[in-house]
């Protein structure tokens, strides 16, 4: 510090740049609150997209079962197992084995599809129609037998629409449709799979 001429002045050396105390205090509770905004977002059901969430109990494979298909739309089943089968291969930390030689094995069952008609939309046009598949899956421990869990009330659904303004009740899913049942359904089963409360 020097004085000239009655005044005071005061260096400030090039290196003593201070942050603004904004700045700390951003910086200081970011490490506590990132954290806790991860495990709010992980906790109550909800997945971080492509991630590898471990399977139940700790254990380190899986088998699945044929699907049980009582719905009489061909298909259903095969479609359905392929789906879930390759959201399970997706996941790194799980290995898919024969249900007789996994810790876990995975059982689905497709027991209905209705239809029936979305109504009217906005406009007073003919929305098309819905479509419900049902069922239900379970997961049990291979060496004891243990139920993990069970879901007897599974259910998806989608709209066809319709282009022309009639609305059709046939169960006649055209591929496509078909294909989004089974995906939405394995879906389902998958992230049950891996809900942990």
């Amino acid at each position: 510090m020097k004085t000239i001429t009655g005044k005071t002045i005061h260096h400030t050396k090039s290196h003593e740049i201070q942050a603004p105390i904004f700045s700390k205090a951003l910086i200081k509770y970011s490490v506590i609150l990132i954290p806790v905004w991860i495990l709010c977002m992980t906790g109550c059901g909800y997945s971080i997209i492509g991630g590898n969430p471990p399977l139940p109990r700790q254990a380190q494979s899986i088998g699945i079962y044929p699907v049980e298909n009582h719905t009489f739309v061909a298909g259903l089943d095969t479609k359905t197992n392929a789906e879930i089968k390759k959201l399970l291969e997706a996941n790194a930390s799980v290995e898919i084995l024969p249900a007789n030689l996994a810790d876990l094995q995975l059982t689905i069952s497709m027991n209905e599809i209705k239809s029936k008609s979305s109504g009217l939309d906005s406009l007073q046009n003919a929305g098309g129609v819905i479509f419900y598949l049902s069922g239900s899956a379970e997961i049990k421990e291979r060496g004891n037998g243990a139920m993990i869990w069970r879901e007897q009330n599974l259910s998806v659904e989608m709209i066809e629409s319709s282009s022309n303004n009639i609305v059709s009740n046939s169960l006649e899913l055209s591929q496509e449709n078909l294909d989004e049942l089974s995906r939405l359904f394995a879906e389902k089963i998958y992230h049950r799979l891996f809900l942990d409360f």
